[in-house]
């Protein structure tokens, strides 16, 4: 019964979902994980398929979804060929990982191929730990299909250690939820187990339906390469019951149907070996030769390494010597069974040389009889402290689910009080926050306000800067008009007679006249003096920006150029935006006089079409603006050119000058 769980478990293994989606090709990677299920590759080529691409995926950095996915490629395909060790040492990384990422379902998977480790290690103690471990986070996430796995794993390691009630209820449950999710691969492995569970009861009409009803199931399931291998392991079991039930007759039909798979012992010569050993077992019993059968499964065992095989094996032969009355052979045969079954702890097989060694050698027999009551009595009690063992496993595993339950009960407590006390302040922080933007908002507000009555204040003073200089014009054209127009119409007139007349008496008249023309001259130049050379024009924003940088010449060391469009027209234009224009333009030239030292300053204020462009650059010192935090003053240009909807740029680097620029459209 141990011997045939153990293949169970592997042709499990194979036939699972173990959830490989097919990722993108990763060539080398994907290739070697491709090559390791190549059946024309020997064994021994197929790992280092398997070495290479677990050497592909260690040399990854990244710890993410995709490398987990990789790492369980991994751990399956040293399953598959046997390689338990390395398969175990990749779980654990799995498990690791799955950890990091914090990813429950991937950290019960990684349990789960754990405790499929210990399983086919008997080591059904730890098995049944990590197994309860991934069922308490399947049943969690209501991760059915895997629940019913798990289930159905923990009833095996029960039926290993002979609790069949306990594997039969466990089974049970697997095989209700199998059937809820019409999954015909799990329903045929429940059915199976339970044709085990009613085998080791010794029901075996019972567990030969059982088992008839898992080959049903088994027909029922999708295709694959491990479909032919499940049907054998299948006939191997219903010819073993009929083996323990003296039905020789029938166990060998059914051991005939298991060899006529021929694809066995290429995919599972272990197996294969097992039909081999029970068909010529089967054989022997009924009197018919079997040797060579009994010989070549031995064969094949010892080559892979098969210690539950080999056992096995040299204890058929045993009694088949023994049939034959070669005692030098049987007792060669069971003391190598004996070894090896003594050296790996099969006790069960144990027994069964100590009662071939009562046969073979008569004289010792009561010596091998008391170590075989030894035997016996420590495995029953051995059996019954393993039981204990599991129930013990599972009350405290219970426990800890029930403290860490209660932990997290506590933890959510504090949270949740942590939460309400955040949310109260969040809050009072969201209320004086907006408090305090409010403030700050009216005080934007009132200086928006203050800002558009110090504009209209340059305005109006530059309006009676204007209205005088008019006046002045006024003036100054009545006294062209009145005066100097007069007058030299006056001298014409007077000097227009010496046209006619060029007596010496007319000249002498005249020169009075011609002496006024100098009058006239002295009056004009006056005149031209009270006249400055600036052209007026109606332009007051223009004036206001003239007269701002006319002032800032002195005040700086640098050179400083400015050009304004004279198409540019400025009554069109928003006050809000010509004062956030003037006060852009005065941030800027302070910066530039504070820190800049530069040697030329440039500002240009261009017209085109419906937009308007201002561009403010020097050739000084400049700053790193990915390194130097912005200064109250940038962030103001910033918040000033938003205000107004312009496109705020600023350049600068070491050495490289600072460049702002400014652009506003559709404001005409």
């Amino acid at each position: 019964m141990k011997y045939l769980l153990a293949f169970t478990l592997v042709l499990i293994f194979f036939s699972c979902k173990r959830d490989e989606n097919n990722l993108p090709n990763s060539s080398k990677l994907e290739n070697h994980f491709i090559e390791a299920y190549n059946l024309e590759l020997n064994r021994d080529d197929r790992i280092k398929h398997v070495d290479s691409a677990y050497s592909i995926v260690n040399n990854k950095n990244e710890r993410d979804s995709l490398q987990l996915k990789n790492i369980f490629k991994v751990a399956n395909r040293y399953f598959t060929l046997l390689e338990y060790d390395n398969y175990f040492k990749v779980s654990k990384e799995a498990l690791s990982l799955s950890k990091a990422l914090k990813d429950t379902l991937q950290i019960a998977k990684a349990e789960y191929y754990i405790g499929d480790y210990y399983f086919y290690n008997f080591k059904n103690d730890s098995a049944y730990y990590y197994y309860l471990r991934a069922k308490d986070k399947y049943e969690k996430k209501t991760d059915k299909y895997n629940l019913a796995i798990t289930t159905l794993h923990i009833a095996r390691v029960l039926l290993f250690e002979k609790d069949f009630l306990g594997s039969e209820i466990e089974t049970i449950n697997a095989l209700k939820i199998a059937q809820e999710i019409n999954d015909n691969e799990i329903i045929h492995q429940c059915y199976d187990n339970l044709g085990r569970v009613l085998e080791g009861q010794k029901n075996y009409e019972k567990s030969i339906e059982y088992y008839f009803k898992s080959l049903e199931e088994l027909k029922k399931s999708d295709k694959n390469i491990n479909t032919g291998l499940l049907e054998v392991q299948a006939y191997n079991n219903i010819g073993h019951v009929y083996l323990n039930a003296k039905s020789y007759n029938r166990a060998l039909n059914i051991y005939n149907k298991a060899l006529e798979v021929k694809e066995t012992k290429e995919l599972h010569p272990g197996l294969y070996a097992s039909v081999l050993s029970l068909y010529a077992y089967t054989n022997f019993k009924l009197k018919k030769d079997a040797i060579n059968d009994f010989n070549e499964a031995l064969k094949i065992r010892d080559s892979i390494n098969d210690v539950a095989g080999k056992i096995n094996s040299r204890i058929h032969l045993t009694e088949y010597y023994l049939e034959k009355k070669d005692t030098l052979n049987a007792k060669k045969l069971n003391q190598e069974a004996y070894q090896l079954a003594k050296e790996s702890n099969y006790n069960k097989e144990v027994l069964t040389t100590l009662d071939f060694f009562t046969k073979i050698e008569p004289k010792k027999g009561l010596q091998y009889a008391q170590e075989y009551i030894k035997l016996s009595d420590s495995l029953q009690e051995q059996e019954r402290n393993t039981r204990n063992k599991l129930a013990r496993i599972e009350f405290e595993t219970d426990q800890i689910i029930i403290e860490k339950e209660a932990i997290t009960n506590k933890l959510s407590t504090i949270v949740l009080v942590f939460l309400v006390l955040f949310s109260i302040g969040s809050l009072l922080y969201i209320v004086l926050y907006l408090r305090s933007r409010q403030k700050q908002l009216v005080f934007a507000h009132q200086q928006q306000q203050a800002n558009e009555k110090i504009y209209q204040m340059m305005i109006e003073q530059q309006v009676k800067i204007d209205e005088a200089r008019n006046s002045e014009k006024k003036r100054i054209a009545r006294e062209l008009h009145d005066g100097v127009m007069n007058k030299l119409a006056s001298t014409r007139l007077n000097l227009f007679v010496l046209n006619k007349r060029t007596d010496e008496e007319t000249i002498q008249k005249c020169l009075p006249h011609i002496n006024e023309i100098q009058n006239i001259e002295k009056e004009v130049r006056s005149i031209a003096h009270e006249l400055t050379a600036e052209s007026y024009t109606n332009n007051n924003f223009k004036n206001i920006l003239v007269d701002f940088l006319e002032k800032q010449k002195p005040l700086t060391e640098s050179n400083l150029v400015y050009n304004i469009d004279e198409n540019i027209p400025w009554e069109t234009i928003e006050t809000k935006i010509k004062m956030n224009l003037y006060r852009i333009l005065q941030e800027a030239l302070f910066n530039t006089n504070k820190y800049a030292e530069a040697k030329n300053i440039s500002i240009e204020f261009i017209k085109n079409e419906n937009s308007l462009l201002v561009n403010i650059s020097d050739d000084g010192k400049g700053f790193d603006t990915s390194k130097k935090k912005k200064g109250i003053g940038i962030k103001n240009m910033q918040e000033r050119a938003d205000d107004i909807n312009a496109e705020f740029k600023l350049k600068s680097g070491p050495n490289k000058g600072t460049q702002i620029s400014l652009v506003l459209n559709k404001i005409y």
